[in-house]
């Protein structure tokens, strides 16, 4: 299983991060789980990690996402943006 990259090293736009959700999307469609490597980003914006994995996480179910997707080699901060944006959509959504 080949893990899923980004091309930057630090992702801000919330477009980036629905195209990226998009490339996301297609590949949790044909695997049954998607390792991301975060080994090369350095800062992730709130808004970045909103639209990529809360969205994802609005659209699919928290259990899906912590189910089919896995992510290694993530900065402490870059992991913290992630579960904040994850927990704002849970909390939505209840």
């Amino acid at each position: 299983m080949e893990a899923y990259t980004f091309q930057h090293s630090d992702l801000a736009s919330r477009t980036l991060a629905s195209r990226e959700r998009s490339s996301l999307t297609r590949e949790l469609a044909s695997s049954e789980q998607v390792v991301i490597d975060l080994k090369e980003v350095e800062s992730i914006s709130e808004s970045f990690a909103d639209e990529l994995f809360g969205v994802l996480v609005m659209e699919r179910g928290f259990d899906f996402v912590i189910k089919h997707v896995k992510i290694i080699n993530a900065a402490d901060d870059v992991l913290r943006s992630i579960a904040i944006a994850m927990k704002r959509r849970c909390s939505a959504a209840a």
